[in-house]
C-alpha cells in the first residue's frame, strides 16, 4: 500500500492498521520564524511518521530510499509509544504491546529531537530522557518503564529498524521492549546516541558515529555510543563505532541490568574503550573482537 502525507502537506505520515505500506514521497518539516509567519501558515507538529497508541501491530514500512527531515528544534522522527506510562507507583494490568512494527530502507534526519522513538511501557517511572535540558534546548523525549531490575516485566514488542541512516544532534534512538532488532543502519549522534531497553535484542551491521562532548553540555549525558539496560541475553555484533569530537573516557558501549550479553566482531575508530558495565549484574562475553580473544565477564579496569 503507498503511504502519503495524510495532511497533503508532505510534512508527516501515521498508520495504525497491520499491512504493509511504502512511502511515496520524500517528508520535510520546516516554519518560517514567528515574526515572518502569517496567522493562516499552518505549522507541523506531528511526527514525521508514527504508530499511535493502540496501534494493532504487525506494520510493515518501507520508506523506498526516501529522505525524512525536520529542522524544526521540536520536529520528531518516528514515533510509536505502546502500553500504558502510570506514575503512582500502584500495579496496573498490562496492555498488550502493537508488535513486530518494522521501519527500513531510508533515512530520518532530526536536531534536538530523537530521530527514533519507540517504547512499550508499563509503567513511566524512568524520566531520564523526559523533557531533558541539553544546552539551551530541549529534548522533548518520552518517560520510559523502570522495570526495578525485573526483566520478567517485559513483554514481546519484536520491532525492528533496518537498512535506515538516522541522524540527530545528539540522542538518535530510544527502544524499549524485548526480542528488538537493529541492523544494517547508520546512526549519527552525540553522547548516548543509542539507548535500548529490553531483553534478547540483536543489534547487528550497523555503523554508530558518535561526535563526543563533555558531559555538562550533554545534558549530563556520558560519552556512551549505546546505552543498553535490562539487556539479558542481547548479541551485539559485527558493528563498527567511529568516536569523534572531544573523547575522554568515551566507550563505545556501557550495560545495566544485562547478564548474558554477547559481542562478537565489534570494532572502534577512535579514542574510546570497548564496553563499560554498570552494575554486578551485568555480564558479558567478547568474542574474537578487535583481534583479541574471547574474554568474560568484565574488562580489566572498569568499574
Amino acid at each position: 500500500m503507498r503511504l502519503g502525507d495524510r495532511h497533503a502537506q508532505g510534512w508527516s505520515v501515521s498508520v495504525d492498521r497491520p499491512g504493509s505500506y511504502c512511502l511515496a514521497e520524500d517528508l520535510k518539516q520546516s516554519a518560517l520564524p514567528a515574526w515572518m509567519r502569517l496567522p493562516h501558515m499552518p505549522v507541523p507538529y506531528d511526527p514525521l511518521v508514527s504508530v499511535p497508541r493502540g496501534a494493532a501491530g504487525n506494520i510493515k514500512i518501507d520508506l523506498a530510499g526516501h529522505q525524512l527531515v525536520t529542522t524544526m528544534e521540536a520536529g520528531q522522527g518516528m514515533m510509536h509509544l505502546g502500553g500504558a506510562a502510570w506514575t503512582d507507583g500502584e500495579a496496573h494490568p498490562l496492555l498488550p504491546p502493537a508488535r513486530a512494527i518494522l521501519l527500513r530502507n531510508g533515512s530520518i534526519r532530526t536536531t534536538v529531537q530523537a530521530a527514533v522513538i519507540m517504547v512499550h511501557q508499563w509503567n513511566g517511572e524512568n524520566g531520564r530522557f523526559y523533557r531533558k535540558a541539553i544546552g539551551q534546548q530541549t529534548l522533548r523525549g518520552t518517560t520510559l518503564a523502570d522495570s526495578h531490575g525485573d526483566v520478567g516485566r517485559y513483554q514481546a514488542t519484536d520491532f525492528v529498524l533496518e537498512n535506515l541512516t538516522l541522524t540527530s544532534d545528539q540522542v538518535v534512538v530510544l527502544m524499549q521492549g524485548k526480542g528488538n532488532v537493529i541492523r544494517r543502519c547508520k546512526i549519527i549522534g552525540g553522547n548516548a546516541a543509542v539507548n535500548l531497553y529490553g531483553p534478547d535484542l540483536v543489534f547487528e551491521e550497523n555503523e554508530i558515529v558518535m561526535t563526543a562532548r563533555d558531559p555538562a553540555d550533554a545534558g549530563g549525558e556520558p560519552q556512551v555510543a549505546l546505552y543498553v539496560e535490562d539487556g539479558a541475553g542481547a548479541v551485539i555484533r559485527n558493528n563498527r563505532f567511529v568516536i569523534r569530537g572531544r573523547p575522554d573516557g568515551a566507550v563505545a558501549m556501557a550495560f545495566k541490568n544485562a547478564a548474558g550479553v554477547v559481542l562478537e566482531g565489534n570494532t572502534i575508530e577512535g579514542k574510546a574503550g570497548l564496553y563499560r558495565v554498570l552494575d554486578e549484574k551485568s555480564t558479558v562475553d567478547t568474542r574474537s573482537t578487535q583481534g583479541e580473544a574471547m574474554t568474560r565477564g568484565r574488562p580489566p579496569g572498569q568499574a
